[in-house]
C-alpha cells in the first residue's frame, strides 16, 4: 500500500494553489516584468521566479499585501529547488510575521512542515490555525488529514477529509486520501469506494490505482488488484513500489515466476530490503533454498533492523535443516519486534525441536557425503554453484546427475560419449547463464535433466 501522498505531489498542488489568486496590486506598484513574472510564476523557472518576487519583497515601500503575496510565490519557487525548503518556510515566516490573518500562509506553512518529515503537531496546528482563518478552504482541511494519517490518528483524519469532500465534491485528492486512510484503518470496501470515485474524478492517478490494489488484495480479489497494479505501472513505470505490490499478488496467487519477475524490476529501479525479502519468499515457496538466502542476506545488508526478513530467513533455516540458525534469527526478530506472534511460535517450535533433536543441522552438502552436491562445497565460485551448495535438494539433485551422466558416458560408443560430453557441457553453460533470469527454475531443470540422462541409461 503506497502512502497518500508524495512530497513532490504536495509541493506542486498546495504551494501553488494560491498563485492565481495572488493580489494583482501587485502589478501595479512594482516594476512590470517583475511583478508578472512573480504573479504569473508557475511559468517561470525557480531562479528567474525567485529574483522578480525578490525585487516586490525589498521594496519597503510596497504594501504589505503585495510583499506578502509575493513572499507567498518566493516560497513556492525555493520549495521547487534542491535544498530550498529551509528557505521557503523561512518566506512564510515572514509572511506571517507580517500579516498573521493570511489563511494561505498558515496552510502553506503547515503542509511543508508536515512534506518536511518534522513536527507533525506543529502541522497540524498550523494548518488548524488556516481552518480558523478560512473555514471553507477544502484544501486546508485535506491537508490537515494526511498530517492526521501520518500521525496514525486516523478518526481525526477521516473527519477532515469527510468536511473536505463536503465543502469540494469533485476533490479527487481528497477522496483518494480518505480511501488510503480507510485502507489503514482496515475498512477495505470503503477504501476501494472512495478511489474508485477519486479515479472517475481523475482517472489519470497511478497511486489511486496502486492503493485501490492493495484493497482489493485484502479482500481476496487478486486479479483486480492486478489490473490496478498494472494501470499503475501503465501510467507510472518509473516507481518501484507499484511493481512489488503487483508481485505480492501474484505471490498470492502462488504465480511465483511473474511476482519474482515484478520483483527484479522493482530492485532494478531501487534495491530496497523489502523488495528483496518479498523476492527471497517467493524463492523460498519455490523451494530454490540458496537463492532464497541470498535474498535475505542481501534485505539484511541493506537493514539489519528488518525484523521481518530474520522472520522469514529463520523459517527457510528451519526447512534446511539448520535448527541453530533458525533459532537465531527467530530471537532477533522478537527483539527487534516483540509482538511478532510468527516468531514467538517458530522460536517456541525450534527449542522444542533442539531439546528433542539436537541444534546441529544435517550435513547433505558436503561432496563426500553421498547426499551433497558432486563438487566440494568449500571450493565454490561460481554463483549457481553457491546456491546449490545452499540447498540441500538441489545438492542431492546435482550428485544424482553427475551419477548418471557418469554411468551413462561408460555404457556408450566414443561418438555417442562424444556428444554427450558436449551436450552436458551445453546443459552446463546454459544453467551457468540462465539460472537467476525470471522463470527459470533451477530445479525443474535438473530434474530434467536427469530424467532424460535417466532415459538414455534404459
Amino acid at each position: 500500500m503506497c502512502g497518500t501522498r508524495s512530497s513532490a505531489q504536495i509541493s506542486k498542488t498546495s504551494l501553488r494553489a494560491f498563485l492565481l489568486g495572488a493580489a494583482m496590486s501587485l502589478i501595479l506598484v512594482a516594476p512590470a516584468s517583475a511583478a508578472t513574472d512573480c504573479v504569473m510564476g508557475s511559468k517561470a523557472a525557480p531562479a528567474e521566479l525567485i529574483s522578480a518576487c525578490s525585487a516586490i519583497i525589498d521594496q519597503g515601500s510596497n504594501p504589505i499585501s503585495d510583499r506578502v503575496a509575493a513572499l507567498l510565490v518566493r516560497a513556492d519557487a525555493n520549495a521547487r529547488t534542491s535544498g530550498g525548503l529551509t528557505e521557503a518556510l523561512r518566506d512564510i515566516d515572514r509572511a506571517i510575521a507580517l500579516d498573521g490573518k493570511n489563511a494561505r500562509a498558515w496552510r502553506l506553512r503547515g503542509d511543508l512542515l508536515r512534506e518536511a518529515g518534522g513536527d507533525l503537531n506543529r502541522a497540524t496546528s498550523d494548518l488548524s490555525k488556516a481552518i480558523e482563518l478560512d473555514p471553507q478552504d477544502a484544501e486546508a482541511y485535506e491537508l490537515r488529514g494526511v498530517a492526521y494519517t501520518n500521525q496514525r490518528r486516523l478518526d481525526r483524519a477521516l473527519a477532515d477529509y469527510d468536511k473536505a469532500i463536503k465543502l469540494k465534491p469533485d476533490y479527487a485528492q481528497a477522496w483518494s486520501d480518505r480511501g488510503a486512510t480507510y485502507y489503514l484503518n482496515g475498512d477495505n470496501d470503503k477504501a476501494v469506494s472512495d478511489l474508485s470515485e477519486a479515479l472517475r474524478l481523475d482517472p489519470n492517478r497511478a497511486r489511486s490505482y496502486t492503493n485501490r490494489g492493495a484493497a482489493y488484495k485484502k479482500l481476496g480479489q487478486l486479479d483486480k488488484s492486478i489490473a490496478d497494479d498494472s494501470e499503475a505501472i501503465r501510467l507510472d513505470p518509473k516507481v518501484p513500489e507499484y511493481y512489488d505490490n503487483r508481485g505480492l499478488s501474484y505471490a498470492a496467487m502462488k504465480d511465483y515466476d511473474k511476482a519474482i519477475a515484478d520483483y527484479d524490476q522493482a530492485l532494478r529501479l531501487a534495491p530496497r530490503p523489502n523488495f528483496f525479502t518479498n523476492r527471497g519468499d517467493s524463492y523460498q515457496f519455490k523451494e530454490e533454498f540458496g537463492a532464497a538466502l541470498s535474498d535475505y542476506n542481501d534485505a539484511l545488508k541493506l537493514d539489519p533492523n528488518f525484523a521481518k526478513t530474520y522472520n522469514n530467513r529463520a523459517v527457510l533455516y528451519s526447512k534446511m535443516g539448520d535448527r541453530k540458525k533458525a533459532l537465531a534469527d527467530y530471537e532477533t526478530a522478537l527483539r527487534l519486534d516483540p509482538g511478532n506472534a510468527n516468531a514467538a511460535d517458530g522460536r517456541r517450535t525450534m527449542m522444542a525441536e533442539i531439546a528433542k533433536f539436537g541444534a546441529e543441522p544435517p550435513q547433505p552438502l558436503a561432496a563426500n557425503s553421498g547426499n551433497g552436491p558432486s563438487f566440494d562445497c568449500a571450493d565454490a565460485k561460481r554463483e549457481v554453484e553457491k546456491v546449490i551448495c545452499a540447498d540441500p535438494q538441489l545438492g542431492m539433485l546435482d550428485r544424482q546427475l553427475a551419477e548418471a551422466y557418469e554411468r551413462v558416458l561408460k555404457s556408450m560408443s566414443r561418438r555417442s560419449a562424444t556428444d554427450l560430453r558436449k551436450s552436458q557441457h551445453d546443459f552446463l553453460a546454459t544453467r551457468d547463464a540462465s539460472f537467476r533470469r525470471p522463470g527459470y527454475d533451477l530445479k525443474k531443470v535438473m530434474r530434467d535433466r536427469l530424467q532424460r540422462l535417466n532415459a538414455m541409461e534404459g
